[in-house]
């Protein structure tokens, strides 16, 4: 690793604006989840156990996802340099890609790291009880499987504007992962049927449910107790093959990526 691994987790994870979306905005919706939402779950295990896996699932998928913007936008606003340091240094585009992904995946990690145990412990406190995962293993994998399509999609979509020299829409496409994120989210009310294996964000959330609870979700409406059985193997290919893409897409854009200047961006 060069010294580029170091000063982008250090970068990342000292930014305020990522820190506070990310963590504090949704450490909000934890205190929520536990002592307003959960006033009228049963104190009994599976009961509580399952609660917390859809806590866990939903609000993992939004703090995540608004990580994803941060570093959607920092990929643009260095799309310049990338550009010069990945053709005259002995960074090349693969090694580039390899770094930031990892830079990237330790800070998405630790930022899942802070969901789960602030999850555990605001349960805990209100419900008496700590609930473990029934499948710590799959768990830990699948939420590493989530931080690595965060940060495929965020690198795609920085990418993608910097090659199709777009830097009007920087601003709104920094955002999407978030925005999709949300519709994610809907899934306690809304059954998204069939959609529900496509989107991606869908597919992290069920399959922290399951590998934490045990039970299989359902297409949507989790709260309305509505939605057909899913297919957690299904579910997991379909986002096995949303990462395996995007990253291939990754590394074919870096290679014709020339940079947007920070200028054309803050114009707009």
């Amino acid at each position: 690793m060069t010294k580029y691994f170091t000063l982008n987790v250090k970068s990342m994870l000292t930014h305020p604006e990522l820190l506070f979306w990310s963590i504090a905005f949704i450490e909000f919706w934890v205190l929520m989840w536990a002592y307003v939402f959960g006033a009228y779950v049963p104190k009994v295990e599976e009961a509580v156990r399952t609660y917390t896996a859809q806590a866990y699932g939903s609000l993992l998928t939004l703090s995540l996802s608004a990580t994803a913007v941060g570093i959607t936008e920092g990929f643009l606003h260095s799309s310049r340099s990338i550009k010069f340091v990945t053709k005259y240094t002995r960074l090349s585009p693969s090694r580039f890609m390899a770094e930031h992904t990892a830079s990237s995946m330790l800070v998405l990690s630790v930022v899942a790291a802070v969901m789960y145990a602030s999850i555990a412990g605001v349960f805990a406190h209100k419900f008496g009880m700590y609930t473990p995962p029934v499948k710590p293993l799959q768990l830990t994998a699948v939420t590493a499987l989530g931080c690595l399509f965060m940060y495929a999609i965020s690198a795609f979509l920085s990418l993608a504007v910097v090659v199709l020299r777009a830097p009007r829409s920087a601003r709104f496409v920094s955002y999407i992962p978030l925005i999709l994120g949300f519709l994610a989210y809907g899934a306690l009310w809304l059954d998204f049927r069939a959609a529900a294996y496509v989107s991606p964000f869908n597919c992290i959330l069920a399959l922290c449910i399951y590998y934490y609870s045990g039970v299989k979700p359902t297409t949507g409406a989790f709260v309305m107790g509505g939605g057909a059985e899913m297919d957690m193997g299904l579910t997991l290919l379909s986002l096995v093959c949303w990462v395996a893409a995007l990253m291939a897409l990754n590394v074919l854009l870096l290679r014709k990526m020339r940079g947007v200047g920070v200028e054309e961006i803050r114009v707009v």
